[in-house]
């Protein structure tokens, strides 16, 4: 599908929201599934039962991108793991390290890096009124 159609990617999203429907342990956005396993003997189980489902609706994957049997990923600018979700550290630091903004460019560049964690950050409401 090509995806400079203006619908393309919510068109894509609903199809693989079709593929994967019935797979309580995989969660898609757009093009990227991820498999969540408590095991690796579950992990093998779960990667049997998408593959059937890809190879049912005619879906091939590129397996040069894919990331199987990791503890860990980067995903959408998180990072996903066992422990649960968290931001990248390159992205904390970066936030961290932020100049004081001196322009109202500079300022809503800094509030969307800020608007982008902020579920890890306590209080982002009283921050952003101060």
């Amino acid at each position: 599908m090509p995806f400079g159609l203006r619908n393309a990617a919510q068109t894509f999203q609903r199809f693989m929201d079709e593929v994967t429907r019935g797979l309580p342990f995989c969660y898609t956005y757009i093009d990227d599934v991820l498999v969540a396993s408590n095991s690796p003997e579950e992990h093998t189980r779960h990667l049997k039962q998408l593959f059937a489902r890809l190879a049912d609706y005619g879906v091939v994957i590129n397996p040069t991108k894919c990331q199987f049997g990791v503890p860990e990923l980067e995903f959408l600018g998180h990072k996903l793991s066992s422990k649960g979700i968290s931001p990248l550290p390159e992205k904390v630091q970066a936030i961290a390290e932020f100049p004081k903004p001196n322009s109202l460019r500079k300022l809503r560049e800094y509030l969307g890096l800020i608007n982008f964690y902020r579920r890890f950050i306590p209080d982002v409401p009283v921050f952003y009124t101060r």
